[in-house]
Protein backbone atom coordinates (compact mmCIF):
# COMPACT_ATOMS: atom_id res chain seq x y z
CA UNK A 1 0.00 0.00 0.00
CA UNK A 2 1.16 3.34 -1.11
CA UNK A 3 2.29 5.75 2.34
CA UNK A 4 0.41 8.45 1.61
CA UNK A 5 -2.44 6.66 1.72
CA UNK A 6 -1.75 6.44 5.17
CA UNK A 7 -0.84 9.73 6.09
CA UNK A 8 -3.19 12.44 6.93
CA UNK A 9 -5.60 13.92 9.52
CA UNK A 10 -8.42 11.36 11.26
CA UNK A 11 -10.45 11.64 14.42
CA UNK A 12 -11.57 8.37 16.46
CA UNK A 13 -14.96 9.38 17.79
CA UNK A 14 -16.20 7.41 20.96
CA UNK A 15 -19.15 8.42 23.54
CA UNK A 16 -16.94 7.89 26.22
CA UNK A 17 -15.29 11.18 25.24
CA UNK A 18 -17.54 14.50 24.36
CA UNK A 19 -14.48 15.81 21.65
CA UNK A 20 -13.41 12.92 19.48
CA UNK A 21 -9.35 12.10 19.69
CA UNK A 22 -7.50 14.00 16.73
CA UNK A 23 -5.09 11.51 14.64
CA UNK A 24 -2.12 12.47 12.74
CA UNK A 25 -0.03 10.64 10.90
CA UNK A 26 3.19 11.25 8.79
CA UNK A 27 6.05 9.08 7.45
CA UNK A 28 9.01 11.18 8.53
CA UNK A 29 11.33 9.62 6.52
CA UNK A 30 11.85 5.19 4.95
CA UNK A 31 10.50 3.53 7.72
CA UNK A 32 10.16 6.07 10.39
CA UNK A 33 6.52 7.39 11.44
CA UNK A 34 4.99 9.56 13.76
CA UNK A 35 1.05 8.87 14.92
CA UNK A 36 0.44 12.07 16.95
CA UNK A 37 -3.46 11.98 19.02
CA UNK A 38 -4.88 15.34 20.60
CA UNK A 39 -8.36 15.65 22.06
CA UNK A 40 -9.28 19.49 22.17
CA UNK A 41 -7.41 21.16 25.35
CA UNK A 42 -6.11 17.66 26.31
CA UNK A 43 -2.65 15.92 26.00
CA UNK A 44 -0.38 15.49 22.83
CA UNK A 45 0.36 12.07 22.45
CA UNK A 46 2.70 11.25 20.05
CA UNK A 47 3.93 7.57 18.99
CA UNK A 48 7.46 7.19 17.29
CA UNK A 49 6.67 3.76 15.21
CA UNK A 50 9.24 1.78 12.71
CA UNK A 51 8.17 0.02 9.77
CA UNK A 52 9.78 -3.49 10.07
CA UNK A 53 8.80 -6.43 7.73
CA UNK A 54 5.63 -5.04 6.94
CA UNK A 55 4.39 -4.52 10.27
CA UNK A 56 4.67 -1.70 12.56
CA UNK A 57 7.10 -1.07 15.79
CA UNK A 58 6.87 1.09 19.07
CA UNK A 59 10.11 3.24 19.17
CA UNK A 60 9.16 5.44 21.83
CA UNK A 61 5.76 7.46 23.27
CA UNK A 62 5.41 11.27 24.27
CA UNK A 63 2.62 12.01 26.29
CA UNK A 64 2.51 15.40 27.74
CA UNK A 65 1.14 15.28 31.06
CA UNK A 66 -1.63 18.31 31.86
CA UNK A 67 -4.93 18.12 32.91
CA UNK A 68 -7.72 17.13 30.65
CA UNK A 69 -11.22 18.70 31.26
CA UNK A 70 -13.54 15.48 32.81
CA UNK A 71 -15.70 14.92 30.03
CA UNK A 72 -12.57 13.84 28.12
CA UNK A 73 -10.72 12.39 31.04
CA UNK A 74 -12.08 8.47 30.13
CA UNK A 75 -11.74 8.68 26.07
CA UNK A 76 -8.25 9.83 27.12
CA UNK A 77 -7.16 7.34 29.43
CA UNK A 78 -8.47 4.66 27.34
CA UNK A 79 -6.54 5.84 23.96
CA UNK A 80 -3.07 6.44 25.66
CA UNK A 81 -3.38 3.15 27.24
CA UNK A 82 -4.18 1.64 23.57
CA UNK A 83 -0.82 3.71 22.22
CA UNK A 84 0.83 2.11 25.01
CA UNK A 85 0.65 -1.37 23.60
CA UNK A 86 2.00 -0.20 20.64
CA UNK A 87 0.50 0.27 16.95
CA UNK A 88 1.36 -3.13 15.12
CA UNK A 89 -0.85 -2.53 11.76
CA UNK A 90 -2.11 0.55 10.30
CA UNK A 91 -4.67 0.16 7.47
CA UNK A 92 -7.15 2.44 5.13
CA UNK A 93 -10.18 0.87 3.97
CA UNK A 94 -11.80 3.43 1.71
CA UNK A 95 -12.51 6.81 4.03
CA UNK A 96 -11.28 5.21 7.62
CA UNK A 97 -7.96 3.99 8.88
CA UNK A 98 -7.82 1.17 11.07
CA UNK A 99 -5.27 1.08 13.84
CA UNK A 100 -4.22 -2.31 15.83
CA UNK A 101 -2.19 -2.49 18.76
CA UNK A 102 -2.32 -4.84 21.34
CA UNK A 103 -5.20 -7.19 19.56
CA UNK A 104 -7.35 -4.10 19.41
CA UNK A 105 -8.52 -2.39 17.12
CA UNK A 106 -9.83 1.48 16.53
CA UNK A 107 -11.67 2.68 13.69
CA UNK A 108 -10.72 6.34 12.47
CA UNK A 109 -12.78 8.45 10.11
CA UNK A 110 -11.23 11.32 7.53
CA UNK A 111 -11.20 14.67 9.35
CA UNK A 112 -11.22 16.47 6.66
CA UNK A 113 -11.64 20.31 8.37
CA UNK A 114 -8.29 21.11 7.18
CA UNK A 115 -8.82 19.70 3.63
CA UNK A 116 -12.19 22.30 4.06
CA UNK A 117 -9.71 24.92 5.19
CA UNK A 118 -7.73 24.91 2.31
CA UNK A 119 -10.42 24.61 -0.25
CA UNK A 120 -11.88 27.62 0.87
CA UNK A 121 -8.55 29.57 0.68
CA UNK A 122 -8.06 28.06 -3.00
CA UNK A 123 -11.79 29.84 -4.09
CA UNK A 124 -11.42 33.30 -2.07
CA UNK A 125 -7.55 33.36 -4.23
CA UNK A 126 -9.59 31.99 -7.70
CA UNK A 127 -12.28 34.83 -6.99
CA UNK A 128 -9.78 37.78 -6.32
CA UNK A 129 -7.73 36.69 -9.13
CA UNK A 130 -9.52 38.16 -12.24
CA UNK A 131 -10.85 41.27 -10.23
CA UNK A 132 -7.95 43.11 -9.90
CA UNK A 133 -6.96 45.83 -12.44
CA UNK A 134 -3.97 43.94 -13.59
CA UNK A 135 -5.71 40.54 -13.12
Amino acid sequence: MATNALEGDWQFVSEKGYDPVKVTVKNIMGSEWIVACMIPKGNMMASMLKKVDGKFELVKLNCSNRECPKENKELEAEFKCFLEQGISNLVREGKTLVLEAGGQRRVLVEDDMRKKHEDEQKAKLAAAKGSGRFG
